[in-house]
């Protein structure tokens, strides 16, 4: 991941270096350029004209003036455009890793981003932050494309001076507070500063220049506005592409001893008196039945110590029959809190017939060693928290039925289609690039084609 954003970020400063060197591809025709040496080379050459010849002597200099502010504007636009262009391809990241929490598409549960998104700081009012930002940005973009007055590019930089601001907490709360960076959301918030900063020499160039002169010269015609669109919608949908078929990383050893060819096997680590285990166990028993015996599902006991009955529910399933644990996980995860104690854990389970040695067994050395043996499986895989479910080769962490449905599916399917995520960096720099070269060449040809026609020669004008 590192890597990857140290190569995105080495893209876009070549793309800010040649916006900058080549005037943001602002490339005239060559009869132009050829036109402009042999004019040049001509005034070099004629012997300085007397102060009192007009007007017409000063066209070159103010000509070269309000080249060079079209220049500097088209500059400043496409910098800020960038940066919201970035902004919303990390916000779009963030916005499918929040969905999808397990497949590492972008960061994994063991990653900073999984810190960030748990931490209470990664909601306003209940909203992921990343979806407001993805709304923000947007916004924003749009805004952009479609501001005409002066006043509309100051609301612009007072909107994005927000946002950088806001961006400047968020990387505060993640240095001091949480204790953890997330890389998507660093590239989010480094973006929102960038845009705060470009945000305010638009404005300012738009207030200097003539407000004609800078529409021609920064915002150009419906190509550029057309292509800066599609590559907004391109920031967005190619997240949610390659986090719909990610890379899967290999099964820890112990799971994968544990999965049976041909078989899709359901590895659940789990608390029977954890709300979203019991919340989440007979919609898993709804999905798995269509699959029927091409299914097998192992549980791992998790006992949490906030849960006093989710120690004696545990050992029950343990000591339960083989063949009827199934009945009793569902008489587990229903039963209510206050019979699972070591007392009356076995009531709940006495429906099921249960072998004479049940007692026995709860109390054995045994029993509570093979629940150790699972909690400390737990703390070395990359769960973090319960529900965990893997199916197959795909974690699934928290209540989420829709992306357990799904990964039963890609695992029935035996899915083997995955985009790997460099691959995502070269689609964003592909599309950028496009972006910053057509729409900087129609903001070019808008400016030239705007331009006052050129003053008369001195042979034209002698009497």
């Amino acid at each position: 991941m590192l890597l990857n954003s140290i190569a995105l970020l080495l893209a876009l400063m070549l793309l800010v270096f040649l916006a900058g060197r080549g005037n943001v591809f602002a490339v005239r025709p060559a009869r132009d350029r050829r036109g402009a040496r042999e004019s040049s080379e001509a005034h070099r050459a004629a012997p300085e004209a007397p102060p009192h010849e007009g007007p017409a002597t000063q066209a070159g200099p103010a000509t070269s003036t309000g080249e060079a502010q079209a220049g500097r504007a088209r500059f400043v636009v496409t910098l800020f455009r960038l940066a919201l262009f970035v902004a919303i391809a990390a916000s779009a990241a963030l916005v499918v890793e929040y969905q999808n929490a397990g497949d590492p598409a972008f960061c994994g549960v063991s990653s900073g981003c999984f810190a960030v998104r748990v931490s209470p700081y990664s909601r306003l009012l209940g909203v992921p932050l990343p979806n407001l930002g993805l709304a923000a940005f947007s916004t924003l973009l749009a805004a952009s494309l479609l501001a005409r007055e002066r006043w509309h590019h100051v609301a612009i930089a007072a909107a994005s001076a927000v946002g950088g601001l806001a961006a400047t907490v968020l990387l505060g709360l993640q240095a001091f507070a949480i204790g953890a960076f997330c890389a998507w959301c660093v590239a989010v918030d480094v973006a929102a500063l960038a845009a705060a900063i470009t945000s305010a020499l638009v404005a300012w160039q738009a207030w200097r220049m003539p407000r004609a002169a800078f529409d021609r010269a920064a915002q150009g015609g419906l190509p550029g506005t057309t292509v800066w669109g599609a590559a907004a919608v391109a920031a967005i949908g190619l997240p949610f592409l390659w986090g719909s078929y990610p890379v899967i990383p290999p099964l820890p050893p112990e799971l994968a001893a544990l999965q049976e060819p041909g078989k899709i096997t359901v590895v659940a680590f789990t608390d029977f008196e954890c709300p979203f285990c019991r919340r989440l166990h007979p919609e898993m028993s709804q999905m798995e039945e269509p699959y029927g015996d091409r299914l097998r599902h192992v549980r791992k006991m998790v006992p949490l110590p906030s849960h006093p009955g989710a120690l004696p529910a545990a050992k029950a399933y343990v000591c339960a029959p083989p063949d009827k644990r199934e009945q009793a996980a569902a008489l587990l995860y229903s039963a209510s809190p206050g019979k699972l104690t070591d007392d009356r854990v076995a009531s709940v389970l006495a429906p099921l017939g249960l072998p004479a040695d049940f007692e026995a067994c709860l109390a054995a050395p045994e029993t509570q060693a093979r629940i150790d043996a699972d909690v400390a499986l737990h703390g070395r895989m990359e769960a973090r928290g319960l529900p965990a479910t893997y199916v197959g080769r795909r974690l699934v962490v928290g209540y989420n039925p829709d992306r357990l449905r799904d990964a039963l599916r890609r695992e029935a399917a035996g899915d083997p289609l995955s985009l790997p995520l460099p691959l995502l960096f070269v689609a964003l720099f592909g599309v950028s690039a496009a972006a910053v070269v057509v729409g900087s060449r129609d903001r070019s040809r808008s400016a030239s084609g705007g331009a006052a026609a050129p003053p008369p020669s001195s042979a034209a004008a002698a009497p």
